[in-house]
């Protein structure tokens, strides 16, 4: 190139010269088809990912909070009745159910003192 064109000049061009033009055309629905896939995969993965944790927070909902509270009503129920074998209720913990649970043992040993008390003087 440097023997056919010499070494000044880039190759013998002049300024101002036009060497040569090429024009790329991409079609527009190439690159939005592209843009709406890529959209699509990612809302789909936002909503199996929004789905899971959903699910997630409904399972621990469930065994965390209801099932303790269904439980101390059921032992509360009991104790209303008049049984006098309820079991307490296990404390785990230092949550809002763990001192429900206190409170509801709490309750129940103050039941059963005063329905010992009226059955000594009956």
């Amino acid at each position: 190139m440097i023997d056919l064109y010499g070494k000044s000049n880039g190759f013998g061009w002049q300024l101002g010269d036009v060497i040569g033009a090429q024009i790329v055309s991409v079609p527009m629905s190439v690159a939005l088809g592209r843009a709406n896939q890529s959209l699509l995969g990612f809302m789909a993965a936002l909503v199996a990912l929004f789905g899971v944790t959903l699910v997630v927070l409904n399972v621990l909902l469930h065994y965390v909070i209801l099932k303790p509270i269904q439980r101390i009503t059921q032992l509360a129920g009991d104790v209303a009745a008049g049984k006098s074998d309820v079991p307490e209720f296990p404390v785990k913990g230092k949550d809002e159910i763990a001192s429900l649970a206190r409170s509801f043992n709490l309750m129940h040993r103050s039941v059963q003192n005063a329905i010992r008390m009226l059955e000594m003087r009956a």
